[in-house]
């Protein structure tokens, strides 16, 4: 094997950690966590289908290196891209927008400086 398919190996590990990673840390939200498991377990088995692949030294006929290339920026896309894009619009149904939370700030008070005045203090 050389350096590309150990690339292309390492970086579908990584996508499989992270995502199993990020599954552990959503466990709250549960369609969250199964579209992440999901990714993590596709982009391990595609590590797993390149080890098979290479050791039984499975050649394809029409398969040239600008393909695999095309292929693993899809496969990246698809396993690490997809579930954050699914995780915002499901966190996005929430109701409040960035511009609505930063015009009511959570720990801003408003007191009146003496009991017959009008003059307010923040």
């Amino acid at each position: 094997m050389n350096l590309f398919w150990y690339i292309i190996l390492t970086l579908g590990i990584i996508a499989g950690i992270v995502n199993l990673g990020i599954a552990m840390a959503r466990r709250k939200q549960p369609v969250v966590a199964l579209v992440r498991v999901l990714a993590g377990c596709v982009s391990l088995l595609a590590v797993a289908g390149v080890l098979i692949g290479k050791s039984v030294r499975i050649s394809h006929p029409f398969l040239h290196p600008q393909d695999v290339i095309i292929g693993a920026g899809v496969f990246i896309f698809a396993v690490l891209f997809l579930p954050s894009y699914f995780e915002r619009s499901r966190s996005g149904a929430t109701g409040t927008t960035m511009q609505q939370r930063a015009a009511r700030p959570a720990n801003a008070t408003v007191r009146l400086r003496d009991a017959n005045s009008d003059e307010w203090v923040n």
